[in-house]
C-alpha cells in the first residue's frame, strides 16, 4: 500500500476507462492538511468547475490518494444526484471511492467547503461503513446547490476545494493517567498532607454566635507542587508539613476548596458548579495559582452575567482587581455598543488611568470589523497586529506555544511579541 504522504498533487482530464458510465477523471489538486493527530485531513480541489457536466448523477472523479492504507478518490456530482432521502433539486454531491477492493475499513468521513471570504463553512458527514463488499463507494452527501456553489464557493480561477477528513472508526482506549490521577483524590493512605477547611454556619437566633464547622481534605504533596505553587508553599511553611497536624484554612467555602482540589486531580468541574459558585471559585482559583481552573470560571462569569449599567463598573473594577481580562473586554465592548446610555448614567470617577487603553482596542476592534480594506499585507498586517485582537485569539495564539495565558492584556501582547 502507498504511504499516507504519497499524494499525488493533480490528474490530467481524461477519461478513466472506455466504459460511458464510468466516472470522468478530471483535473484535481491535492494537498494533506493540518489535522489533529488521529486523523488525516485532504483538501481536493476541481478545476474549471463550472465546466463540469451539469447533468443529473453525472460523476466526475479526483485523483487518487493515499490515507490508512488504502487508496481513495473522491467523486463529484456537480450536477446534482438522485438519492432517498432526495436532497433539493440540483444539489451537488460527493462520496468517497475506495480503490481496494472487499471489505471497507472502519472510517469515518466528513466533507466540508468554505466560501472564498472564508466567513461560510458548510459540512456533512458519511455514515461510517463496516460491513461493505458489494459497491466500493460511500453514501453520498450533499453540499450545496450548483448555483450556491458557483456563486460562493469557488475561488477566482473558478476552482472548487472540497475538504476531506478522515478517522479510524476504531475503540481505541484512551490514557489512563487521567483516571489513575481522580482514584487518588481525597485517598487517605497515600495522601502526606491534610488541609482542614472550616466555615461558621449560620444560626437564625441573632444573638447566638454560629458554629463552625471543618472538613479535612487529604492530599499529595508532589501533585500540589506542580499544579498549584501556593497550596504548595503552604505545607512547606506548616509546621509539620500538613502531615501530622492539618494546615487550617478559613477563608474558603469548604464547597469551593472541594472543587478546586478535584480539578487539580484532572476532575471536569460541572457547569453547574461554575454557575452556582461563579467569584468565589475566581477569587480561589487566582489565590492558589490554579490558573486555567480561574480562566474557566471567568469564561463562565462572563456567559452568565448579564452586564448593564448598573452594574458596569463593578464588573470593570473586579476584573481589573483579579486581572479577568476576558470579563475586562466584556465590559469594554459593552461600553463602546452603549456608549450613549453609558456615558448619560456611569461615573468613571474611581476607574483607574490604565483602563482606558483597554476602551481604545475595543474601539478598535469596532472599528476592524467594518473595515473593508484589501490590501496586499493583510496577512503580516493580520499576524503583527495584536492590539485589536480579542482575549480568547490572544490566549490561544499563546497556548499553542506554550506560554502561560494568565495576565492583562499588555502582559499577553508582550509575550506575543516576544515569542513571534
Amino acid at each position: 500500500m502507498a504511504d499516507d504522504n504519497s499524494v499525488p498533487e493533480m490528474s490530467s482530464s481524461s477519461s478513466s476507462s472506455g466504459d460511458e458510465d464510468a466516472p470522468m477523471s478530471v483535473q484535481t489538486k491535492i494537498k494533506r492538511e493540518q489535522c489533529q493527530p488521529k486523523a488525516r485531513k485532504f483538501s481536493v480541489t476541481f478545476e474549471n468547475f463550472r465546466d463540469l457536466p451539469t447533468g443529473k448523477n453525472c460523476e466526475v472523479q479526483s485523483s487518487k490518494f493515499s490515507c490508512f492504507g488504502y487508496e481513495w478518490r473522491l467523486q463529484l456530482l456537480p450536477g446534482g444526484y438522485s438519492d432517498y432521502p432526495k436532497p433539493p433539486k440540483g444539489t451537488v454531491g460527493v462520496c468517497v471511492e475506495l480503490s481496494n477492493r472487499g471489505k471497507w475499513p472502519n472510517v469515518k468521513f466528513s466533507f466540508e467547503v468554505k466560501s472564498t471570504d472564508g466567513k461560510t463553512s458548510l459540512q456533512t458527514s458519511a455514515i461510517p461503513v463496516t460491513s461493505k463488499y458489494y459497491s466500493n463507494t460511500s453514501d453520498t452527501c450533499a453540499l450545496a446547490t450548483r448555483l450556491d456553489v458557483k456563486s460562493r464557493f469557488l475561488d477566482d480561477k473558478g476552482a472548487l476545494t472540497i475538504f476531506i477528513t478522515m478517522e479510524l472508526n476504531e475503540f481505541v482506549p484512551k490514557n489512563p493517567l487521567a483516571k489513575t490521577m481522580l482514584k487518588l483524590f481525597m485517598d487517605e493512605e497515600s495522601s502526606d498532607v491534610i488541609f482542614e477547611i472550616s466555615n461558621e454556619v449560620k444560626n437564625v437566633k441573632k444573638r447566638k454566635r454560629g458554629k463552625t464547622s471543618s472538613v479535612q481534605f487529604h492530599a499529595h504533596r508532589f501533585i500540589l507542587e506542580h499544579t498549584s505553587s501556593e497550596l504548595a508553599a503552604l505545607c512547606e511553611s506548616s509546621p509539620e508539613g500538613g502531615l501530622n497536624a492539618p494546615i487550617l484554612i478559613n477563608d474558603i467555602k469548604t464547597e469551593v476548596f472541594r472543587g478546586i482540589l478535584y480539578y487539580i486531580y484532572g476532575g471536569d468541574v460541572m457547569e453547574q458548579f461554575f454557575i452556582a459558585n461563579g467569584k468565589d471559585l475566581i477569587d480561589a482559583a487566582d489565590k492558589y495559582g490554579v490558573v486555567n481552573l480561574k480562566l474557566e470560571a471567568e469564561a463562565w462569569y462572563c456567559h452568565t452575567t448579564k452586564i448593564t449599567t448598573e452594574n458596569v463598573i463593578d464588573n470593570l473594577l473586579y476584573a481589573d482587581s483579579k486581572n479577568l481580562a476576558l470579563l475586562k473586554e466584556a465590559v469594554m465592548d459593552y461600553i463602546v455598543k452603549n456608549k450613549k446610555k453609558v456615558m448619560k448614567r456611569v461615573s468613571f470617577k474611581d476607574v483607574p488611568g490604565d483602563i482606558y487603553k483597554d476602551l481604545l482596542a475595543a474601539v478598535s476592534r469596532v472599528l476592524d470589523d467594518s473595515d473593508e480594506d484589501d490590501s496586499d499585507d493583510e496577512d503580516n498586517k493580520e499576524k503583527d497586529d495584536y492590539a485589536s485582537m480579542g482575549i480568547g485569539a490572544l490566549r490561544q495564539k499563546l497556548d499553542q506555544r506554550g506560554i502561560d495565558i494568565d495576565g492583562s492584556r499588555d502582559t499577553l501582547m508582550a509575550a506575543l511579541k516576544k515569542h513571534s
